[in-house]
């Protein structure tokens, strides 16, 4: 039997059925949207956003939940942020606040229970997930805290100031490739040099994202200049229905399409290898159809380092190296950072630039040799 409002009800071959309003014609008439699912709890669950879509909740009911509500603020910033994103918010969203959060009513919610909530959200007793690290705290609260700044807009709640303990950053930053490492790395990909590769190289020598090697084509490539741009990346995100699915989109952020200088060394093999490939061909597959994805390049990855004898360090490690390498070699972090496509300098400095003993003992024997020249 359906329950009262929810047009939820069981079909006859065993399935759930829930109805939902999808459009309305000229007319005015309502145009109905089915989803299906073995339980009552699954086509509620799955018509949530759909009714969050189609403005199906009063958003002046005191009876509304925060799950409710939550699919509402996603549908308000859905078109303003990449595809990407909206789905790892999805994921953030029903994995770690929603199963703590979503039945209460927002009504309901002060500073007491958001607090109380958030600290069985960081280590839950049930275990149903590993207590939270230090970066995924930070996004469920940054994500809760705008959730609640939202419904405060909405006048739904009164504009709350949440005050919680974060957990303790556990620094394991992976080393960057040390200079015997690099030329190792160099000299196994030079020696039969391919794109995937390459590809290497672009990340450990110029800053590359996996995802932004990954979405390279030849026509990124201007030979005249000697340069090549990014402009897109690819990577693999859910789908919403228990699957993934591909996606090719812009760069992480608008700094981060960028124009970057070829190394001279790097120029006419490129060249040579461009040959038999078409303008749309993409950079690693060298097919028109379908890129690489990050998922498949990194195993290339880690078997190219071990090939050269190299630690099989994460992709990201290469962009590490890339970064420390140019601050040893004396570049300006503003340089640095365009290179890197970041948003500002800060970042260039917190995220990757971390000095080496050798650096660290040139600047102290530099410091006190001015000193002590100057007695």
């Amino acid at each position: 039997m359906a329950r009262k409002g929810e047009n939820i009800h069981k079909r006859k071959d065993g399935r759930w059925e829930g109805r939902y309003i999808k459009s309305r014609t000229a007319e005015g008439r309502i145009v109905w949207g089915y989803l299906y699912g073995k339980s009552y709890n699954d086509v509620k669950q799955k018509l949530i956003p759909k009714k969050a879509e189609s403005g199906f909740y009063h958003l002046t009911d005191s009876k509304l939940t925060f799950e409710a509500f939550s699919e509402v603020w996603l549908c308000s910033i859905q078109r303003s942020i990449k595809e990407s994103t909206y789905s790892h918010y999805c994921y953030t969203l029903h994995k770690y606040l929603l199963p703590v959060l979503g039945t209460l009513k927002i009504s309901a919610l002060d500073e007491a229970v958001l607090e109380q909530s958030f600290r069985i959200i960081l280590s839950p007793a049930d275990q149903s997930h590993k207590p939270l690290g230090l970066s995924s705290a930070k996004e469920c609260l940054s994500m809760l805290r705008r959730i609640c700044k939202y419904a405060a807009h909405l006048h739904l709640i009164r504009p709350m100031e949440l005050c919680v303990h974060l957990p303790q950053e556990k620094k394991s930053v992976e080393a960057p490739l040390s200079l015997e490492e690099q030329k190792a790395l160099r000299a196994f990909v030079l020696n039969a040099p391919t794109p995937r590769k390459i590809g290497l190289l672009l990340s450990a020598e110029l800053g590359l994202r996996i995802g932004e090697v990954c979405g390279l084509k030849w026509c990124d490539f201007d030979w005249d200049a000697g340069t090549f741009s990014v402009r897109r990346t690819v990577s693999r995100i859910s789908d919403g229905n228990c699957h993934t699915k591909r996606v090719v989109q812009p760069p992480k952020t608008r700094t981060s399409r960028r124009e970057i200088p070829i190394p001279n060394y790097l120029l006419p093999i490129l060249r040579n290898l461009r040959e038999g490939f078409s303008e749309n061909a993409w950079f690693l597959s060298g097919s028109e159809d379908k890129p690489v994805e990050p998922r498949c390049y990194r195993k290339s990855i880690r078997c190219y380092l071990i090939a050269a004898g190299v630690r099989p360090v994460r992709p990201h490690t290469l962009r590490h190296t890339f970064a420390t390498t140019c601050l040893v070699a004396g570049c300006d972090i503003k340089t640095l950072s365009e290179l890197l496509g970041h948003a500002n300098a800060s970042i260039t400095l917190k995220c990757y630039v971390h000095s080496d003993l050798t650096r660290k003992r040139q600047e102290i024997d530099r410091i006190y040799s001015a000193c002590l020249s100057g007695q």
